[in-house]
């Protein structure tokens, strides 16, 4: 394992671009940043990485590894050209007693992230999860925030979890034990509808892809709500559902038949945008568009377009680096 100690970067970026072929994982910790190379460059990291440290990772495929101290995980955004993935499950695992908050933002998760213990208000920004989200035990208390994300095959929650969805699109939600939901301007695909005890749903849109008869249970609210695509209405059982409509696949989307491809921007019709019933109750379009957060990929932190570094290291032992920030 190569290491590289540089003292004069005191901007905490995301590294996308570097002159070698490799990947790079850079650990900034108090104002030090030491950098990582190749697959195993976010494990080493993470072995290093103490509360409050940030892990940015460049472009490229990184293994996955177990996360056990409350950092910030940060990538090259998931509709880069180049973006950042990690292959085999992400495991987040953090003591009780660290405070800070763990956040993941602009990364590819290729495999299941799986979420265990009692900590902080994990955040999941501007994510992909190709192969799902799953809390581990009934005994997980963890209160979850997922925003301008997008979750497939599944998204799983149990023990005494909270999660609240933000402009996110999910495939497939389910919660067991005592866990509670919250969504917010979201697009729910193929959902297990009778898993969803005790949640609440506002301005958000269910879409199904074999025009289920399924129906929410009684315990759900709904507010503003659409259902897209099914035979029968899926609020019929709910005590609580004003604004709530149906509608078909033409009437809501503008690119959407039924099959999901990462291609899809869910965007909702001409026609839907000028309908009162996919509004929402700030006024706002339903799904993923409106609301306080209308889903968008943009980073919340620079990123690196060129790094340059010096073929030798100076009477300190250090090496001379250049980089370009856009």
């Amino acid at each position: 394992m190569k290491k590289l100690i540089i003292s004069v970067v005191t901007m905490m970026v995301a590294v996308t671009g570097f002159a070698q072929e490799t990947v790079v994982a850079s650990l900034s910790h108090e104002g030090e940043t030491t950098m990582f190379y190749g697959l195993t460059a976010l494990v080493n990291a993470a072995e290093k990485a103490q509360s409050g440290d940030i892990i940015n990772l460049s472009r490229g495929i990184f293994n996955a590894t177990t996360i056990k101290a409350g950092i910030t995980l940060r990538g090259a955004g998931i509709d880069s050209d180049d973006p950042t993935y990690i292959n085999g499950k992400l495991t987040i695992q953090i003591p009780t007693e660290d405070t800070n908050r763990f956040t993941i933002e602009g990364i590819i998760c290729n495999s299941e992230m799986r979420m265990s213990g009692i900590f902080s208000s994990p955040q999941i920004v501007k994510c992909k999860l190709s192969n799902g989200f799953t809390t581990n035990s009934k005994t997980d208390n963890i209160d979850i925030l997922v925003v301008n994300s997008k979750i497939l095959d599944h998204f799983n929650v149990g023990g005494v979890c909270r999660a609240s969805l933000i402009n996110s699109f999910v495939d497939g939600v389910g919660f067991y034990d005592d866990a509670h939901f919250m969504g917010l301007n979201c697009v729910l695909f193929k959902n297990a509808m009778g898993n969803l005890h005790n949640s609440v749903w506002k301005n958000c849109i269910f879409a199904t892809s074999n025009h289920s008869d399924a129906a929410l249970p009684t315990d759900c609210e709904c507010t503003n709500c659409v259902g897209v695509g099914y035979n029968n209405d899926p609020f019929r059982d709910l005590k609580i559902k004003p604004g709530c409509s149906n509608a078909t696949y033409a009437e809501a989307f503008k690119d959407f038949t039924g099959s999901y491809t990462d291609e899809l921007t869910f965007e909702l019709s001409d026609a839907a945008k000028a309908n009162e019933n996919f509004k929402g109750t700030d006024g706002t379009q339903v799904g993923l568009y409106g609301g306080p957060q209308p889903f968008n990929l943009i980073l919340s932190y620079p990123l690196i377009s060129k790094m340059e570094v010096g073929e030798k290291t100076d009477d300190k032992g250090q090496l001379e680096v250049t980089i370009g920030v856009k």
